[in-house]
């Protein structure tokens, strides 16, 4: 074959190549186009006056209020008071976080890969489709949970963050270079401020910072030690920083010290947690298996199949595969984002997953892997990244796949890691893993839609959500007219209570929100639920148990979506104050959302006409 040949093939073959990057970058800018498009339409829509309500609200006092379960607070409380309290900002800072952390992480990883993939095509666009792929992916943090940020992305984001440092410093170390030390003491910050938010984050560090070690050691104990000692200069540093120009850790530490002493009877057990997390998981992986199982057999066949007879039967079976997986998608609401659809839409990301999964033990067992693409190194790294998802979410009271979906961008890294290494597998075998993986990045588009849109957040429709309230700070977003107008009802009631702002006021239960809206401020923690009252009393009594409990003469209004029980009367007994004599109904429930509400006996005889 002439040299000529030779060169219009192997050019033939870089634009095909480049084709089918473009088309990847092109699919990843859609899906991620939807989903940020879908933020920015409904940034003003919308608010969660439990969840999303006890987040601003504890930002709003976040330098007042010293007991609260995590340091979430400490993290956008001044990022909140720097907005002006402004939620649309804050929402949009959310999403500026989201993104700019997914690029950062695939910018990092992609370039880990380079060398792990010296036979990849030579041409930064592959580096961009891989990063472009893994930025769409990351739009399943906006599937279901609060439009607000919480503890959640920062332990999510901050997890992708420190993963990040580890690849610049094992792709240093596969360039025989020292890693830099910028990597050692942003993860070192970044550790600090994971552990100050979630105590829980210690899980997903230790299996970090043990892979982290494994990498190191390829330099010697001296380049651990190294390492070691910048982060460890890092997390210090951040820890003054947080002293000094935050919040005092002497006032900080003691706070959340003291609630979730609150909590130590009634709180999860580590052990009761793990079971939790394996039953769910296995319901979750259970149903994966019964829509999908077609799929995932066609997987696993798709490596074997070398011989004619074979490879026609694998593309049948693929064909067939995807036609079933598709129209159960459809069928099951695997296409439908939202909290009410957990344990749904996470079925058709968890067959990509498996399918990925499948193709790589095949292709291992049956030795087309190609050789040379991992070392001891790499598959420490593609181990941490396979567990990393479920990893950071340990910790939640609820089923630990619902926060680990949310980080499945770090999934879509090992999907590209496994089709850029099985070239030497049949052509059936690259063409099922890459179409499972484009149809789990479509899907994220789908999910996140329809999650922002039709099923916020504890929230009407966005189609429903129409009129502003013209309340600070939720003056902004709009509400349905029902739900407005109860607001400015409410507010315009309660207002010679609650004026100038910052009222103490205890919402029983789960309505911090509420107090929100109306200037308040919490009594306790922010967070008050059905399922913990011991938890909230202890709150009130710590705060009672100070010197003045209160300013001036404003003890706090008390909101009741329930009947009052002894535990609530006996706790403001503690506080000096008499329920029956102290307190009277400002309104008929029916006339106050349905909430029995109780102003202090002196101000309503004060305030009647």
């Amino acid at each position: 074959m002439s040299s000529e040949v030779i060169a219009e093939s192997a050019e033939r073959v870089t634009l095909r190549v480049r084709g089918v990057l473009w088309g990847v970058v092109g699919v990843a800018c859609v899906v991620m186009a939807v989903w940020v498009a879908a933020v920015a339409r409904t940034v003003g829509h919308g608010f969660d006056t439990t969840d999303e309500g006890y987040y601003l609200l504890s930002y709003t006092w976040w330098d007042s209020n010293p007991l609260a379960l995590t340091g979430m607070q400490y993290v956008y409380g001044p990022i909140f008071e720097f907005l002006r309290h402004d939620i649309v900002s804050l929402r949009l800072f959310r999403l500026g976080t989201v993104v700019v952390g997914h690029a950062f992480f695939g910018w990092s990883f992609m370039r880990w890969l380079r060398v792990r993939r010296p036979d990849a095509p030579q041409t930064k666009l592959w580096e961009v489709a891989g990063i472009a792929v893994i930025v769409a992916a990351g739009g399943m943090m906006y599937s279901w949970l609060p439009m607000s940020p919480g503890y959640n992305d920062v332990i999510l984001l901050g997890s992708l963050s420190v993963v990040s440092c580890v690849l610049w410093a094992a792709t240093a170390i596969e360039k025989d270079r020292k890693p830099p030390i910028w990597a050692f003491l942003l993860a070192g910050g970044l550790i600090t401020v994971m552990v100050f938010t979630k105590w829980s984050s210690a899980a997903v560090l230790a299996l970090i910072v043990a892979a982290a070690v494994v990498v190191l050691t390829a330099q010697g104990s001296q380049a651990v030690a190294r390492g070691i000692f910048w982060a460890l200069v890092g997390a210090t540093g951040v820890a003054v920083a947080v002293h000094l120009l935050v919040v005092p850790l002497t006032e900080a530490i003691p706070g959340i010290l003291a609630v979730n002493r609150f909590i130590a009877g009634t709180s999860y057990a580590p052990a009761d947690l793990v079971e939790m997390y394996l039953t769910t998981a296995g319901k979750l992986a259970g149903e994966t298996i019964k829509q999908h199982f077609l799929l995932l057999i066609a997987a696993g066949f798709a490596v074997v199949a070398r011989q004619p007879v074979l490879r026609t039967g694998a593309w049948l079976l693929t064909a067939a595969a995807l036609a079933l997986s598709i129209y159960r998608t459809f069928t099951e609401g695997g296409l439908d984002g939202g909290a009410i659809n957990n344990g749904k839409y996470q079925v058709p990301l968890m067959a990509a997953v498996l399918v990925a999964v499948i193709t790589t033990v095949v292709a291992l067992i049956t030795r087309q892997w190609s050789p040379g693409k991992e070392n001891a190194r790499a598959w420490v790294i593609l181990g941490l990244l396979t567990v990393l998802p479920f990893m950071q979410a340990f910790g939640t009271n609820t089923a630990i796949y619902m926060n680990g979906f949310n980080a499945f961008a770090v999934w879509a890294a090992v999907m590209i890691a496994v089709l850029t290494s099985i070239d030497k597998a049949p052509a059936v075998a690259r063409t099922t893993t890459a179409l499972a993986s484009v149809g789990a990045l479509v899907a994220v588009a789908a999910i996140t839609y329809s999650g922002l849109t039709v099923n916020p957040y504890r929230s009407p429709p966005l189609r429903d959500l129409t009129t502003a309230t013209g309340i600070e700070p939720l003056s902004d977003l709009k509400l349905t007219r029902e739900t407005a107008d109860e607001y400015r009802a409410l507010d315009t009631l309660l207002k010679p209570y609650t004026t100038p702002s910052g009222r103490p006021i205890i919402a029983f239960d789960k309505m911090a929100g509420i107090i929100l809206m109306l200037g308040g401020r919490p009594f306790g923690e922010a967070w008050v639920a059905p399922k913990e009252r011991q938890r909230t009393a202890a709150g009130i009594t710590e705060v009672c148990s100070t010197k003045e409990p209160w300013p001036g003469n404003r003890p706090p209004l008390l909101f009741f979506n329930r009947r009052v029980t002894p535990l609530e009367i006996d706790t403001l007994r503690s506080c000096g104050l008499d329920f029956k004599a102290d307190y009277k109904l400002i309104a008929p429930p029916a006339s106050t959302m349905n909430l029995q509400i109780y102003v202090p006996t002196a101000e309503l005889t004060t305030q009647t006409p």
